[in-house]
């Protein structure tokens, strides 16, 4: 009786390993830091979790700049507030073989972002950055198809990379007026504990212009 092979954990790490090997090896890297002149030295970024692959590229790009990347206990004194209003990733076939199988697909990765000062002043409008990779697709193996899942990370990881650097780019287009002031005023002390203020927290509504809706929802 023919024995059925087991992929087990092992197996999935070892077949990913060498694949990743294999990209390396073709020459598949992502990009490294850009260097733009960025109109602020701090920056908050909202509406996305440290854990993001996205965000960490981001990040990693804005510190490589000189940027100081503020952490949510100091997000009141951030220059700018970079908002991500939600990032989607998609897979789409394209082609099939004559047997009715997937033979083309596309990844598509979509990233929605707006960015204020923290002094509440509009830097730059809601915008969407869309991105797109062919993939053909013909496994004859379970190993191939491991091979594949593999390289599909790998490549929306790169556009995630891309992502990032457009919005460097972006940042840098910003143009901030002489005179203007990006952190918001420090609160003045309170005299005494009947003298609270009502406090607003400034990620509690995002608009968005017409038509468009944050991609990962509310915020």
């Amino acid at each position: 009786m023919m024995r059925i092979p087991v992929f087990n954990a092992l197996h999935r790490i070892l077949i990913a390993t060498l694949t990743l090997a294999v990209l390396v090896g073709c020459g598949f890297k992502l990009r490294g830091a850009i260097s733009v002149d960025l109109p602020f030295k701090t920056v908050y970024v909202a509406g996305v979790p440290d854990t993001s692959p996205f965000a960490q590229v981001l990040k990693a790009q804005l510190r490589a700049n000189g940027i100081g990347v503020v952490p949510d206990e100091y997000k009141d004194r951030a220059e700018v507030i970079l908002r991500v209003l939600g990032d989607q990733q998609t897979k789409t076939v394209v082609a099939v073989n004559p047997t009715g199988l997937a033979r083309e697909y596309r990844l598509n990765y979509r990233l929605g972002f707006k960015v204020d000062s923290g002094s509440g002043i509009e830097l730059y409008p809601p915008t969407t950055i869309e991105l797109m990779r062919e993939v053909s697709f013909n496994p004859q193996t379970a190993q191939e198809v491991l091979s594949k899942e593999q390289e599909d990370a790998m490549l929306i990881r790169d556009m995630q990379n891309d992502a990032a650097i457009q919005v460097m780019q972006r940042l840098a287009s910003i143009r901030v007026p002489a005179g203007t002031t990006l952190a918001a005023p420090k609160k003045p002390k309170s005299s005494g504990a009947q003298s609270k203020s009502p406090t607003v927290d400034s990620n509690q509504v995002l608009t968005t212009p017409t038509g468009m809706q944050p991609l990962g929802g509310a915020q």
